[in-house]
């Protein structure tokens, strides 16, 4: 070989196309032939002219070639970052054939290009590399080529690369492309990045041998765009499937793009064929998107639905969707038809975007006949109760006021009823000390603790059944108020060394109404007796306004039981009861005379000249906020008792002497309230409820009891005469109530409770089960994701309930269980079911079976009986890209009817 300035010319004129990797000739044609690269070298700008040489030259001529190279590549801007290079065997050079080659495990990487294999050859002549895995001891191909630039990653066979063109040509390339894997005989790669592909494949299974494909003859993959395809048919374990199609088109873009949403079809018994949810996905912006989905039925029945996520970083982010059915069978005159809809909206706000005011969204609104009909979760279909709430607030730095809005909707779905309010709004001074100075020692005389505050509030309110709520009528019976109130009191007067606790108050308080109502009695005409009572309600405007003073006495002593025991070795060490009783009583004196009276006397039984019955009214009755002052005097006394009791245990087998704290009682309160002042009924119910935990937490039990003292007529109506008095007994059980719930899992199982209730990110979801959508109900699952990890769980529910308000009791007796079991690393079977043992049936049952098939899923549920008796049988590619390429089987509910 022979290295002459001539040639050193040469390697500067190239450098002006080879960009980085020329760095590498460079340090490489000044280097010795058959060097040895034990560890990695890199190129800096700033250490080109010191690059030497051993070979037959100077060292002081060659010295002066190499900055003259060096000094024309930094004039071409060519060197942007340092060249780094490697190979774990050596590197050759070859001056006759002006080529470079690099052996086992070799790479170079230049900013964003990186490429890897065990052979790279580099012809400085031509602009070309070309790289290859080489054959091993056990005659293998090791170390093929992986070629990366940016994003974009190349495993295949042999890679050749020009430089100045940017082309190259691929033998048997495995690329990813989106979510999907591109496979390819021969390939070729255009200077603007596209992918030319003969005799190719398109999957999302990334098994070097996929198990199921579509073979394309030819194709062109348009970085982060699309793959567009000449014929494809479908391959599955290498079979050819009569399913092909003229030409092929795969969204390949890692940003959310427009298109159409290809709808499920199948049948059911009663409404016929289907095509359901199908549409257009509009990708907007950034920041939001819109689907509008379609739904048509061949019996007459039709849906339309519109949804949008929408989000913006640091702000705010939501989701909204809003579903409307007409459901009717036009050909059968007994199917009763309705007009279902169904609003969701969750909007939560940065804490980070506005800490002073915050805004949030959760809405959940539907009709009872769209939850009958049109819900595929099982869930919504046994839950009774909806609630949806959207709120604002306000707050002020450095001052007491506040301010919040509040649309609150709840829903009853067995008995169609929904209550409204819209809105609530409330602004607030929280409680100020107008008497203290701004230097606050902590210590106060007795009129630096006279605290005052302000709460105003105002609220619309609607009660009606869902098939009536948008009626005039409905809008017309909408109550609403206004009510504001200043508190004005004295606090931290304590007597008897603290013990107790004295605050006396006075307060204003005033509300307004739209209207009011006069009660009138009505007299028979012959007779002049009283036959009914007649409400008028009048529109008008008026304002109502109090001044009531009080006196609160509080009394909140803690008593504090230990039992020690006396055995050095005795597993319980000590017992701990804690009782804390408390008595506050309150008085309101009769302001009458100082103020309007809202009350108003009615005559109930008798004649016009001789009434035998009256009784008292407010006109404000059945308003918002009632009537604001008081008819007469009022007063009460409330009662509590708390305990709790728990201990301390040596445990087994430990050596260290720490007691460990178990609990025997988290708690067991008692309540009542005893009212003076009131006609009838001066005791109330006293309640007791407690709950405690067993077995290290895992088990859970609540209970409580209502007992009432006052006795029942012969009608089982409540009468004012106590129990004691009438039948012996202290009190009357009128409702009681236990619950056991426990939650069992696998060791492993217990290590993952620390996951999020989401699929983790980048896992593959599959298509969501259009029958039992949300039966799982187990840690094992999150939505539609499957967490075969977990081995087992197991989860039981037991209640039990009495009731007897009247005379005839009613019984509550059930058990829920549900579970899941993975037979296998593939094979997971989870169940849901539960016993009503009044009823002496079965609650909703489910069985799911899921089958794991690497790049494919299998699902079947079954409702084995019931109002729901259904089936569904699913097997689907996991990834979205594809998600119509499955087979559904299913029996509809619906059929059993």
């Amino acid at each position: 070989m022979f290295f002459n300035h001539q040639q050193n010319i040469r390697i500067v004129h190239a450098a002006n196309i080879l960009s980085g990797f020329l760095m590498l000739l460079v340090f490489l044609f000044n280097s010795p032939v058959n060097a040895v690269a034990q560890e990695p070298g890199q190129i800096q700008p700033d250490t080109i002219g010191a690059i030497t040489d051993s070979l037959n030259q100077s060292a002081d001529s060659l010295k002066a070639d190499t900055l003259a190279a060096s000094e024309k590549i930094k004039e071409k801007g060519i060197l942007e970052a340092p060249v780094i290079y490697a190979s774990e065997d050596s590197f050759i050079i070859s001056m006759g054939e002006q080529k470079t080659y690099l052996f086992k495990d070799a790479s170079v990487d230049y900013q964003n290009i990186s490429l890897k294999a065990n052979y790279i050859e580099f012809n400085i002549g031509t602009n070309t590399v070309i790289a290859s895995g080489m054959v091993d001891s056990a005659g293998l191909i090791a170390g093929k080529p992986i070629f990366k630039q940016g994003a974009d990653e190349y495993d295949s066979d042999t890679i050749r690369y020009n430089f100045e063109s940017h082309k190259g040509i691929i033998k048997n390339i495995i690329t990813k492309q989106g979510d999907g894997y591109l496979h390819s005989t021969r390939t070729k790669r255009l200077e603007d990045g596209e992918i030319h592909i003969s005799k190719g494949k398109y999957t999302t299974c990334d098994d070097p041998h996929p198990h199921f494909y579509i073979r394309l003859t030819k194709a062109i993959a348009i970085p982060k765009d699309k793959i567009l395809s000449g014929p494809a048919y479908m391959v599955m374990e290498d079979i050819p499937l009569p399913l092909a199609l003229p030409f092929g088109f795969f969204p390949n873009t890692t940003t959310r793009s427009s298109g159409l949403i290809i709808p499920t079809y199948g049948e059911e018994q009663t409404r016929g064929f289907y095509l359901r949810n199908g549409g257009w996905y509009f990708a907007l912006n950034d920041y939001f998107d819109l689907t509008l989905l379609g739904s048509v039925y061949s019996r007459g029945t039709w849906g339309l639905s519109g949804s949008s996520v929408y989000k913006v970083n640091y702000k705010f982010n939501g989701r909204f969707n809003a579903e409307f059915v007409k459901n009717q069978v036009k050909d059968d005159p007994e199917y009763v038809e309705s007009s279902d809809f169904k609003i969701t909206w969750n909007h939560s706000q940065d804490a980070k975007a506005n800490p002073s005011q915050r805004f949030s969204a959760s809405v959940n609104f539907s009709t009872h006949a769209y939850d009958k009909n049109q819900s595929y979760n099982i869930n919504e279909y046994l839950t009774n109760t909806k609630s949806s709430s959207i709120s604002y607030s306000k707050t002020w730095e450095g001052s007491p006021f506040n301010l919040t809005a509040n649309l609150q909707h709840s829903q009853n779905s067995k008995n169609n009823t929904v209550n409204l309010s819209l809105p609530i709004m409330a602004f607030n001074m929280n409680r100020v000390y107008p008497f203290r100075g701004k230097n606050d020692d902590g210590k106060y005389n007795w009129f630096e603790n006279i605290q005052v505050s302000y709460a105003a509030k105002l609220e619309n309110r609607i009660n009606a059944t869902d098939s009536t709520l948008f009626t005039k009528k409905t809008l017309e019976n909408m109550s609403n108020g206004f009510s504001h109130s200043i508190p004005i009191s004295l606090t931290n007067i304590k007597i008897l060394h603290n013990f107790v606790n004295i605050t006396p108050g006075i307060s204003y308080n005033g509300v307004l109404y739209t209207k009011y109502i006069q009660k009138t009695p009505v007299y028979t005409d012959t007779s002049l007796y009283i036959n009914e009572i007649r409400i008028d309600t009048i529109d008008r405007v008026t304002y109502a306004q109090s001044l009531s003073a009080s006196l609160s006495i509080s009394v909140n002593p803690k008593f504090y039981g230990n039992y020690q025991s006396t055995k050095p070795n005795s597993y319980v060490a000590i017992v701990r009861h804690v009782m804390s009783p408390s008595a506050s009583f309150s008085f309101s004196p009769d302001m009458s005379g100082v103020m309007p009276n809202y009350y108003r006397t009615l005559a109930t039984n008798g004649s016009v000249t001789q009434p035998l019955e009256t009784e008292e009214y407010s006109v404000y009755e059945g308003q918002i906020y009632g009537t604001p002052s008081v008819n007469g005097r009022s007063g009460s006394l409330s009662l509590r008792l708390n305990n709790t009791l728990e201990m301390k245990v040596r445990p087994k087998n430990d050596t260290t002497g720490e007691l460990k704290k178990v609990s025997i009682l988290d708690n067991l309160n008692f309540s009542t309230g005893y009212s003076p002042f009131v006609d009838h009924y001066h005791w109330s119910n006293l309640a007791m409820t407690g709950s405690t935990t067993l077995f290290e937490k895992k088990v859970n039990v609540q209970f409580s009891t209502v007992f009432n003292p006052y006795a029942l007529d012969s009608s089982g109506n409540k009468v004012d005469k106590y129990l004691i008095k009438e039948d012996g007994k202290l009190f009357r059980t009128t409702n009681a109530r236990i619950t056991i719930g426990f939650d069992l899992k696998s060791a492993a199982g217990d290590k993952k409770e620390s996951l999020s209730t989401t699929a983790p990110e980048g896992e593959p979801r599959g298509e969501s089960n259009p029958t039992l959508d949300a039966l799982n109900e187990s840690p094992a699952y999150y939505g539609d994701y499957v967490d075969y990890d977990i081995p087992w769980t197991l989860r039981v529910d037991y209640s039990w309930a009495y009731t007897k308000e009247r005379l005839t009791p009613s019984f509550t007796h059930t058990i829920r269980l549900g579970g899941d079991i993975s037979l296998t690393p593939k094979w997971k079977i989870s169940m849901n079911t539960g016993y009503d043992f009044i009823a002496k049936a079965f609650t909703m049952t489910n069985i799911n079976f899921h089958r794991d098939l690497h790049c494919w899923e299998m699902r079947f549920s079954v409702v084995p009986f019931g109002e729901r008796r259904s089936y569904s049988f699913s097997i689907s590619a996991k990834s979205s890209i594809l998600r119509d390429v499955k087979y559904n089987k299913s029996q509809s509910w619906r059929d059993n009817f």
